[in-house]
């Protein structure tokens, strides 16, 4: 019998999706905006319906509720997946109530929710930053100022977006001055560590998969992600194993169910000090980096976990060294040209996109918003994606003053 499942959002970098579900035999109903449903109904048959979402309240969680249950309804879907951040509630909202596979409440709402992910680490005995939770940070000056460097963090957002590093005394009333009206921001002391995360999929509480992520970022004060090298557990394989122990214990500690989640850390020393989780696909491409890494459709696992499959993993993984990695602007100006014509064409990118339209008004990044372009590396060893990530970050695009 054919199996249907609900698709919330599909934006591009959740397209691989899409075509995985083609691959399955699996029919899918869409919750998106107008645009967006119009766009990928055009290419892909076996999207039978759509519910839409008001595109002007897409970036608010509780849009997403009602037309998911009402699809979710009207198909008698098998399962139900969300795509990004944005949309994990109302999933979990949906799958509880249908009682299909999916991460749980519990772990979706923590999920959103920074401060209540330092809580459950907490009591898990989980090594993670010193922090202090507070409704305005004129509250939090007292241990901010005795804790500098500390990072200041929103509880919901994602891609670095409101992250800044605070080092001085003079920083912290600049920023307490810009962001005093902003409620409920997390702060917390600076960890130095080589930044990674630990993508998996897991089912019924077990992890079946994981994969050690190493992360390249900008310097302070923002850290947006310039670059990611799938599977350095094959470099590192004591730090992959750690991982992975870190991993399953995030899963108990958030009560995770089925699906994806993913785990930043820093690395202090030996310890392994959490940064975040999420219980949705990791962003920035990883998984089609993923998939392309080990020879396993990570979309297709995720499909089927969600639809009451369990995945298996191949006995044995590809060889291959991917990743992905993203041009910015190193000035402010008036955007010419990403180059992409000539970066595109080089040996290794395999997939890539300009995020940013000529005559934009661009600058260095201070979120992942603000990245220009992207590029999907496969390699044939971590020396050649290694040279190739540096090379893309050393392009500079054409900016006008």
């Amino acid at each position: 019998m054919t199996r249907t499942v609900v698709l919330i959002g599909a934006a591009p970098m959740a397209e691989g999706y899409l075509l995985a579900a083609g691959q399955l035999g699996l029919r899918v109903g869409l919750v998106e905006t107008a645009e967006r449903i119009a766009a990928v109904r055009e290419r892909y048959a076996w999207v039978v319906d759509a519910e839409e979402v008001d595109a002007a309240r897409a970036g608010r969680d509780d849009t997403w509720i009602s037309p998911t249950e009402t699809l979710v309804r009207r198909l008698g879907a098998d399962g139900v997946l969300a795509s990004s951040e944005i949309h994990v509630l109302a999933g979990a909202m949906a799958q509880e109530r249908h009682r299909l596979p999916g991460p749980g409440l519990d772990a979706a709402a923590i999920s959103r929710d920074k401060g209540q992910q330092r809580f459950r680490f907490a009591g898990a005995g989980l090594a993670q930053p010193r922090h202090v939770k507070t409704p305005r940070l004129s509250a939090a000056s007292d241990w901010a100022l005795g804790n500098l460097p500390v990072v200041v963090k929103p509880l919901n957002r994602a891609g670095s977006d409101g992250v800044e590093l605070i080092a001085t005394a003079q920083q912290w009333s600049d920023v307490v001055a810009r962001r005093d009206s902003e409620a409920h921001l997390l702060v917390e002391e600076f960890v130095a560590g080589q930044e990674y995360s630990w993508e998996s999929l897991v089912h019924d509480g077990r992890v079946r998969f994981g994969s050690l992520t190493r992360k390249l970022t900008t310097e302070a004060p923002d850290f947006v992600e310039l670059a990611h090298f799938s599977g350095h557990e094959r470099i590192d394989p004591v730090l992959g194993k750690a991982a992975d122990t870190l991993g399953q214990a995030v899963a108990d500690a958030i009560r995770m169910r089925t699906g994806i989640m993913f785990v930043e850390f820093r690395t202090r020393g030996d310890e392994l000090v959490i940064m975040e989780v999420a219980v949705r696909a990791p962003g920035d491409h990883c998984m089609d980096a993923m998939s392309l890494a080990y020879g396993v459709d990570v979309f297709a696992g995720a499909l089927d976990l969600a639809t009451g499959g369990v995945f298996t993993e191949p006995s044995e993984r590809a060889a291959r060294w991917t990743g992905s990695a993203f041009v910015v602007a190193d000035r402010a100006g008036v955007l010419e040209s990403a180059r992409e014509a000539e970066w595109s064409a080089w040996p290794g990118v395999v997939k890539h996109g300009v995020n940013v339209p000529p005559g934009a008004q661009v600058g260095p990044p201070r979120s992942s918003a603000d990245r220009l372009g992207w590029a999907l590396l496969d390699c044939a060893s971590s020396q050649e994606l290694d040279a190739l990530a540096g090379r893309m970050r050393a392009i500079r695009p054409i900016l006008r003053t």
